[in-house]
């Protein structure tokens, strides 16, 4: 019977424990931002700057302003989601910029909000940030989706790659 309440109390111990103990998203996220930094470069990089208005069909977006997509966007919904701040940046044209200065610009970008997430706690995380449409996002909810968007937006860039006969950087988790 000692032996069963010393059990227990050692199962009731761990679970208070465990229950207090933050999960800490923000930092179990970071190497997954790092490496969608990473995969998502090696795909700007892997077009040739001649090609980097390319696009299948007028009505989309070019090769390099799908990579200026991404980094816009993706400084737009820190700045309104999870910052909480009003953004009035707009989206660059590709067409007058380098292909470095794309890929720069991404750079800056990802390390901008892998920076950020070092600061955020779980409490501030499950705070509400901004409506995406008539939908309210928790800000963990929201870095989500920003990486939901961004996976979209490098997709399509893979399949652009691929139409010009330019074998993709390999796909991974990110």
């Amino acid at each position: 019977m000692k032996k069963n309440i010393y059990i227990f109390i050692a199962l009731v111990l761990v679970a208070v424990s465990v229950k207090s103990q933050d999960f800490d998203f923000a930092k179990n996220q970071i190497k997954v931002w790092e490496l969608a930094k990473q995969r998502t470069v090696e795909v700007a990089k892997a077009m040739p700057e001649s090609k980097y208005s390319y696009s299948p069909t007028s009505d989309v977006k070019s090769f390099g302003q799908q990579m200026n997509h991404i980094a816009n966007s993706m400084l737009s919904m820190h700045t309104r989601f999870i910052l909480g701040k009003s953004y009035s940046g707009r989206e660059k044209d590709a067409s007058t910029m380098t292909k470095q200065q794309i890929i720069s610009d991404l750079e800056t970008t990802f390390d901008t909000i892998i920076n950020d997430m070092k600061t955020l706690s779980d409490t501030a995380l499950k705070a509400t940030g901004k409506s995406h449409g008539a939908f309210p996002l928790t800000k963990w909810q929201s870095l989500l989706f920003m990486r939901d968007h961004i996976t979209n937006h490098r997709a399509k860039t893979v399949l652009y790659l691929r139409l010009n006969n330019i074998t993709p950087p390999r796909y991974g988790f990110n």
